[in-house]
């Protein structure tokens, strides 16, 4: 019998390192040289999942949860601000739709083994449902805005056992929100409950004291 290249032993895993999308978040690759391995995982803002990809590829975690609303707000506007705009609420509504099924069928697998759990609601919706210190890592990307990641760490940062570590996207980058990353991430190390690890490629990795 022969296989189809996609039934080979290895081929999904080389299809995530490989895969163009895969390529593009492969800027955040250094973190798994710091990132416990087979771990209990939460990404906080997904997408499209190419984050995602690189995380089941390249840190093994025993369970990976994906948290992101994919929908509007009620006027029909995106949560993390004017990023991609649309003609119309129902036009919108329909991208983030399409947006959830490919990143369901994405994962489709490990959804099944129970590997990557999907919870479709905003972050502070989905906080509740996560036990303290329940997390060896999350990563933040989400609304940029400055109150909603000062939010999101507030709320995250607990689920974190000690000794994990919190992480995120779009460090020191202004962008539309202002570096509202940037202002939330300095204020929060200010507070002197982490330590800084590394703050490169606009990724930031604090470790939970």
């Amino acid at each position: 019998m022969v296989l189809a290249p996609q039934q080979l032993p290895g081929y999904r895993l080389l299809e995530r390192l490989t895969s163009r999308s895969a390529r593009r978040a492969a800027k955040r690759d250094f973190m798994f040289d710091i990132l416990p391995r087979g771990g209990a995982v939460v990404e906080v803002g997904v997408f499209n999942g190419d984050f995602s990809e690189r995380i089941l590829a390249l840190n093994s975690p025993r369970e990976l949860h994906l948290v992101d609303p994919w929908f509007t707000k009620d006027d029909g506007t995106l949560f993390d601000g004017p990023a991609q705009r649309f003609e119309s609420k129902e036009q919108a509504s329909a991208a983030l739709e399409n947006q959830y099924r490919r990143v369901s069928s994405r994962f489709g697998p490990e959804v099944t083994a129970g590997t990557v759990i999907m919870h479709r609601m905003l972050s502070q919706d989905a906080a509740p449902a996560f036990a303290p210190e329940q997390f060896d890592w999350a990563y933040i990307d989400a609304s940029h805005y400055y109150d909603d990641v000062r939010n999101d760490i507030a709320l995250y940062f607990p689920k974190v056992k000690r000794g994990g570590y919190l992480t995120g996207d779009d460090y020191d980058r202004r962008g539309f929100w202002d570096h509202g990353v940037t202002r939330a991430v300095d204020e929060f190390i200010k507070t002197g409950v982490v330590d800084v690890i590394r703050l490169h490629n606009h990724q930031f990795v604090l470790r939970k004291r």
